[in-house]
């Protein structure tokens, strides 16, 4: 926190309350229904959780969403006052337009893209955040040709035969 930002970042504030409370990362994950890598992220604002899941972790928490976000109890505020107005004028009413393609879709954050992912994809995008080292291994596996990927792919089923 710094002295010009009185309200400390959103992981501050969720780490912080779940401490006041006595909990680990992996209970408070399991009281919200999340995987405890998701908290440890959020805690060190290294991914910025949805309203939902804001919801959820105010719910384990046990305090209002407004503590954890104020940002966001001034925004349904904002949201609440403009459903009101536009209830009370049907035709000021605008569509918006829903893209077809669910990856096109965005969150309500600016600039925040939501994607459809396999959990395949999912796990190699938090595998590659996790281990940055691993990038020109898969950079030269996906640009290699025929031969070596034959010869990649037989060193990668050694390694598992050894594991296993």
């Amino acid at each position: 926190m710094t002295p010009s930002s009185p309200v400390p970042p959103l992981g501050e504030r969720i780490a912080q309350l779940r401490k006041e409370r006595g909990l680990t990362q992996a209970k408070l994950a399991e009281r919200a229904h999340l995987s405890t890598s998701a908290i440890a992220m959020y805690e060190t604002n290294r991914r910025q959780p949805d309203e939902r899941t804001l919801a959820q972790i105010a719910a384990a928490l046990g305090v209002e969403m407004a503590q954890i976000a104020p940002h966001l109890a001034a925004e349904a505020s904002l949201q609440q006052a403009k459903t009101a107005q536009s209830e009370r004028h049907p035709s000021d009413r605008v569509r918006q337009p829903v893209p077809s393609n669910p990856t096109e879709r965005t969150a309500d954050a600016p600039g925040v893209t939501q994607l459809v992912l396999s959990k395949d994809e999912a796990r190699l995008i938090l595998f590659v955040r996790m281990h940055p080292d691993a990038m020109p291994f898969l950079q030269s596996y996906v640009t290699a040709d025929a031969d070596k990927r034959r010869q990649l792919e037989r060193a990668w089923r050694l390694i598992q035969a050894f594991q296993g």
